[in-house]
């Protein structure tokens, strides 16, 4: 009886490193790209694939563990993300931005960069040249004349 004690003693501490989870399965590609979709409740404003320090982030750290025990039982990536959503709420899913949510960034950026062209190039015209020609005699007059009654007035 003892000695069946002690095998079952031996047998269970042994079990115990086999079935641990190693640094390298919950930084595993698969794990990180579920965790890359959840937003940390820690409060660091980041997903799941944080590199807070100190590294790694406790919080992280037991959810990757989590989302590798569901990976290893076979739900699929939005299951985890569903399951995730019933513990913690909706607001941990993070939502990226879609397509229309990328372009548009650049969308902008090339409208402003074709306003600046053309501000640039509305100011960059030359003015108008004035034509030099033969002033007519009567005009000049007229100017001159005006020209004397306004010092007149000034004295």
């Amino acid at each position: 009886m003892r000695r069946l004690r002690n095998s079952l003693l031996v047998l269970a501490l042994a079990t115990g490193p086999v079935l641990a989870q190693s640094a390298e399965q919950l930084e595993s590609p698969a794990v990180n790209r579920v965790a890359d979709r959840l937003l940390c409740p820690c409060g660091c404003k980041m997903t799941m694939t944080c590199r807070m320090d100190p590294y790694p982030c406790q919080t992280c750290w037991e959810n990757k563990k989590k989302i590798l025990k569901m990976q290893t039982a076979g739900m699929s990536d939005q299951s985890i993300l569903d399951q995730f959503g019933q513990e913690m709420g909706k607001d941990v899913v993070a939502v990226h931005p879609g397509v229309l949510g990328s372009i548009s960034f650049y969308a902008a950026a090339v409208f402003g960069l074709i306003l600046v062209v053309v501000v640039i190039r509305r100011y960059r015209r030359p003015s108008a040249a004035v034509v030099d020609g033969p002033v007519d005699d009567v005009v000049l007059d007229r100017y001159h004349e005006q020209i004397e009654k306004e010092v007149d007035k000034l004295d």
